[in-house]
């Protein structure tokens, strides 16, 4: 009798096209959704949604199927910034966006990856804290647990720190030497074929990226920046750096591509660099002159580590990344108010801009920094940013106040962002015309 694919396949490629696993997957990318700043990405993330049972099914049937594609990707050269937040000429990460099915697999493959036992240890390491969600319940995860094992180094006994970041990181790392090893842990043809388009690169925009586009993971070498596949690959390819880099007296904190290195002596910590510097320069990576400091400092000593200050006992977001909170919440309230500008001249004012939505984003904006930076300990300057957002918020209302006194009723609802009947789109029935039909005798 012949079997239907779907029973013969794997169960690691069955968890892949599970629903179960799919939704989870959906749901990751929608939380992600929240803080982009790209408006294409919402709204496909909401087309999505409007139908997102159906969506999944039909993804899980075409991945059942063996008849899943992974479409041409988007590939966005996002500019470089410095310590001043300017834009370095000439420098930008090659991100590579997906469209949303392909996002929903890839992270439904990472799931089922991180399941495998022979790949456990390239997910639950001492060493590496960026990209890949913690399984365990631990306390904290990504940035926080990074900040954790520093503030742990340095109570262990480490008296000076370097800093540093690998240069094109996604970019320089070899398939070739990541595939043998996920292979060898899965055992599954199918599955790894899969595997390896989930995590090729082919453009959709190669003409209008021109030169940009040779600096994009399109060939053997690299994988993509924006693929949720891409750090756990990362992972497997720098184990043994890792491993390498923590022992002895020295520990090597590393979040993706950035690093820091601590030790008992500034002797120590160089030469643990150095060595970091040989390990790397076998698959052509190398240290970026941006954020390496050229000298080991002291622990004591101001310092920045994933956008946060460390401050010999303080602990708070940079000052760059105040700057670029604040700034943010200046743009939502500076675009909604040259909105209400525009409406009054007659042009009409688009909900996103809204009284309602704008505070809504704001909320929303708060609410994540606010929980991103909660184990910063540096109470006064977070009642000090507060007394700032609520300045900018009065400000904001008194601008309201301002356009919307004179205004007669259906426009103050616009403004303020409650929905008007009058302007929903409207399909009415159509009432019948009635035939004239003739009255009969009724036989007796």
């Amino acid at each position: 009798m012949n079997r239907t694919r779907e029973q013969v396949a794997s169960p690691l490629l069955r968890k892949v096209w599970s629903i179960r696993s799919l939704a989870r997957a959906w749901q990751v990318i929608q939380d992600n959704s929240r803080t982009s700043k790209s408006q294409d990405v919402k709204k496909e993330v909401d087309d999505f949604r409007e139908n997102a049972a159906q969506n999944l099914r039909s993804i899980s049937s075409r991945l059942s199927a063996g008849s899943f594609q992974f479409l041409p990707a988007k590939g966005i050269p996002i500019p470089k910034r410095d310590a001043a937040d300017k834009i370095i000429p000439g420098k930008f990460r090659p991100i590579v966006l997906a469209n949303i099915e392909s996002r929903i697999v890839q992270r439904s493959i990472l799931e089922a990856l991180i399941s495998v036992p022979e790949l456990q240890k390239y997910v639950h390491t001492a060493h590496s804290f960026g990209g890949i969600r913690k399984q365990s319940k631990e306390d904290v995860s990504a940035v926080p647990a990074a900040i954790t094992a520093t503030l742990q180094a340095i109570g262990n006994g480490s008296n000076f720190l370097i800093s540093a970041d690998i240069e094109k990181f996604f970019t320089r790392i070899p398939k070739s030497k990541i595939l043998p090893i996920v292979s060898g842990a899965v055992n599954d043809l199918e599955f790894m074929k899969l595997f390896e388009s989930a995590i090729a690169v082919e453009l959709s925009n190669m003409a209008a990226l021109k030169e940009k586009a040779e600096t994009f993971p399109i060939y053997d070498i690299g994988v993509a920046q924006g693929n949720s596949l891409s750090p756990l690959l990362g992972n497997i390819l720098l184990f043994d750096f890792d491993n390498q880099m923590n022992e002895g007296d020295c520990r090597c904190i590393r979040y993706i591509d950035d690093i820091l290195i601590l030790g008992p002596s500034k002797k120590a910590v160089k030469a643990r660099l150095k060595r970091a510097t040989r390990h790397l320069t076998q698959f052509g990576m190398l240290f970026g002159n941006s954020k390496t400091l050229s000298e080991p400092i002291s622990v004591n000593s101001p310092f920045e580590f994933l956008g946060i200050e460390l401050n010999n006992g303080i602990i708070r977001p940079s000052e760059k990344a105040q700057k670029k909170f604040l700034g943010s919440l200046n743009k939502n309230f500076t675009e909604s108010q040259k909105s209400f500008r525009e409406s009054k001249s007659g042009k009409s004012l688009k909900k996103e801009q809204s009284l309602l939505s704008t505070l809504r984003r704001v909320d929303g904006i708060l609410l994540g920094w606010g929980k991103h930076y909660r184990f910063c300990n540096d109470k006064i300057l977070m009642k000090n940013i507060d007394e700032r957002v609520s300045k900018e918020i009065r400000k904001y209302l008194d601008e309201y106040s301002r356009f919307v006194t004179p205004s007669d009723s259906m426009r103050r609802r616009e403004l303020l962002g409650v929905e008007l009947l009058q302007k929903i789109q409207q399909k009415p029935l159509i009432w019948p015309k009635r035939k004239n039909i003739k009255a009969t005798a009724t036989p007796a």
